[in-house]
């Protein structure tokens, strides 16, 4: 049953996540909000001039909530936006990674979240991580083997869980041996591996687990996945984030607040599933509380 106190409802949408057009998910929303008498609006991204389109239409609109309708990519164009707002964000799963969505147990049926979108009064602060003073992540960011998998795949112009494995052994063949230091508040460790990440949550979007962090204690969670052997990771199953991987990969965790991190050699760096660059170095901090986020 739709909430009867009246909102304003702002559903940003990316029309081509996933594997499909998502025009049903566009009428299924319009459906429900026109038989329940919902104020609400539609944005469709579209890859150009997204976030100041969004602002305009929050100054404009004035939503007592947003929806952000798409993987991982749409849930942090949203979040970003939303820094130093009082407005919550919902999450309606429609990408191939639905990492935080998973995380936070937000249904992945576009109605079943789109109900709780609608219902819920429960939200929770939600912590945002910064990255070269420059990047917003909301789940999970990696340099080494899934960076260079994410590249390879937006080059090839892939689409789904299934473009994602067509370049999994390639990536894995070229990853190099990397070597970091990691300075953080809690001390400066020395590391090597295929795979660096930096995760604001606790699992993955198939549920494996990455660590004990959460998406509100002020703190992320730099896990070093020092080997990837093949065989065992493809038995793993894919993961929403791209890469094959299994519990028994991530030993090795550091929670903290701040880290400086210098890399060599130069590394791909991935962030909720988009391809950024090459880097030999990389300041993290977090955004504490940034955003609220409406959950079950």
């Amino acid at each position: 049953m739709v909430n009867q106190v009246a909102m304003k409802l702002l559903f940003v949408i990316n029309p081509t996540s996933g594997t499909a057009e998502n025009n049903e998910t566009i009428n299924y929303i319009t459906e429900v909000c026109t038989n329940g008498n919902i104020d609400f609006k539609v944005y469709a991204t579209t890859g150009t001039d997204d976030d100041h389109n969004i602002r305009k239409e929050i100054e404009t609109y004035h939503p007592d909530r947003i929806a952000a309708c798409g993987g991982d990519g749409t849930v942090q164009l949203v979040a970003r936006t939303l820094i130093g707002k009082q407005i919550p964000m919902g999450i309606l799963p429609q990408g191939s990674a639905n990492g935080l969505a998973t995380a936070l147990e937000i249904p992945k049926t576009i109605a079943e979240s789109l109900t709780l979108f609608l219902n819920t009064r429960n939200k929770i602060p939600l912590d945002l991580i910064l990255i070269n003073d420059k990047f917003i992540c909301i789940h999970l960011s990696d340099i080494g083997t899934n960076a260079l998998l994410v590249k390879n795949y937006e080059e090839a112009g892939d689409k789904g869980i299934l473009g994602y494995a067509k370049h999994l052994i390639s990536s894995i063949q070229q990853s190099d041996l990397m070597q970091y230091e990691i300075v953080t508040d809690e001390g400066t460790f020395h590391k090597e591996g295929y795979m660096l990440m930096i995760a604001n949550a606790h699992k993955y979007g198939t549920g494996v687990q990455i660590s004990e962090g959460s998406v509100s204690d002020g703190k992320f969670e730099i896990c070093n996945v020092q080997s990837i052997d093949l065989e065992s990771a493809i038995k793993a199953g894919l993961t929403a984030i791209n890469v094959f991987v299994d519990e028994n990969m991530f030993g090795d965790v550091i929670s903290c607040k701040e880290a400086l991190i210098k890399i060599h050699p130069l590394a791909h760096l991935q962030i909720d599933g988009e391809y950024i660059g090459e880097f030999s170095e990389l300041r993290v901090g977090i955004l504490s509380s940034a955003i609220n986020v409406l959950v079950r």
